[in-house]
């Protein structure tokens, strides 16, 4: 009972497999599976907002039906201020802190988040475990090759996506070089 309770510790610890139960336990498994349904879904909401032509400090000030001056007010700064708010929103040089704290002078909330350009998280990480895969087979079949030994071996694309599993599965530190 005793090399359970250890061999389960050092699963959990460290995210690898216990050799006598086969059982894992990894906690930044369970937190990146969080991340990348937190991700999905705010990529998935995101898919209906589009910035608006003016910005959206401009789009918030007409919907609201706040002028630039009572902005300035609110804020305590001139209505110049305001409007080179809006033109760096536009140009897209404004900063989040900046765009915080008019959205709160406006009643409103700033939300920003960072989402996939198509499709779920999940195929950035298979797209580069399957580049990564593939540098390892093409090494390794090339060496193979000098050494005559390439007969009777399964197709690339079939042995880059088994890898490209093993190599998500393990969650190495050097995944992303």
């Amino acid at each position: 009972m005793r090399k359970f309770t250890l061999c389960h510790t050092v699963a959990w610890r460290y995210g690898r497999k216990c050799k006598i139960t086969g059982w894992q336990m990894s906690v930044t498994r369970a937190k990146q599976r969080q991340a990348q349904e937190r991700i999905n879904q705010a990529a998935s909401l995101a898919k209906s907002l589009a910035k608006p032509i003016g910005g959206w400090i401009a789009t918030f000030q007409e919907a609201i039906g706040m002028n630039a001056p009572a902005l300035a007010e609110r804020l305590g700064i001139s209505r110049n201020n305001i409007y080179a708010a809006i033109q760096n929103e536009q140009a897209g040089t404004i900063s989040v802190n900046q765009l915080e704290k008019i959205a709160e002078a406006m009643g409103g909330r700033f939300v920003y988040a960072i989402i996939p350009r198509e499709g779920p998280v999940e195929e950035i990480v298979l797209a580069q475990a399957r580049a990564k895969a593939r540098r390892i087979i093409q090494r390794t079949r090339a060496h193979m090759a000098l050494e005559e030994q390439t007969e009777g071996l399964r197709s690339e694309a079939e042995m880059i996506e088994e890898l490209a599993a093993d190599i998500i599965r393990e969650g190495r530190r050097d995944f992303w070089q």
